[in-house]
């Protein structure tokens, strides 16, 4: 009775072990040589099977580690260029704002110097205008007035 087994695919021929034991008496005939050549066929594809899958796995390890470190590596240059961007926008900014301050401020003060002078100059026109409104009103009272009008303010006063 023969026994096959698969290997990678392949079919090989095994025999059971009473009759892979050989008998010391016998040579070994050309059956029992094709039998090992295919046996260390089997075990030579085996070898190269497992030592792809070594390979494979040990690659996909080294794979997996470059990945992690270029991750790590691009997030800290991607880090870096931000902190400079930050900084050359608050470098470019810091003047800008300033500048900015400084033209508001000369701004207010020119508002406010303007506002001073225009405030200064109503206060003067509303102290001519008083002062006109009262000349006028203050001169029909006066006593030349009076006597214009015919109003006799000459009291004679009689002591005795």
């Amino acid at each position: 009775e023969k026994f096959f087994h698969t290997c990678q695919g392949k079919i090989c021929k095994s025999k059971p072990k009473s009759e892979v034991t050989p008998d010391p008496d016998e040579a070994p005939t050309e059956e029992d040589d094709q039998l090992l050549q295919q046996q260390i066929k089997a075990a030579i594809t085996i070898q190269k099977a497992w030592r792809g899958a070594l390979v494979r796995r040990s690659l996909k390890l080294a794979t997996n580690c470059a990945l992690i470190i270029q991750r790590w590596w691009r997030k800290t240059l991607q880090h870096a260029l931000d902190k400079r961007k930050i900084k050359a926008l608050v470098m470019y900014i810091w003047p800008e704002k300033s500048t900015v301050l400084l033209q508001s401020l000369f701004r207010m003060w020119l508002m406010k110097t303007r506002y001073k002078k225009y405030q200064k100059a109503a206060y003067v026109i509303q102290n001519h205008w008083r002062n006109y409104c009262f000349v006028k009103a203050s001169s029909t009272y006066s006593l030349n007035n009076l006597a214009h009008e015919g109003i006799d303010l000459n009291i004679e006063i009689v002591v005795g």
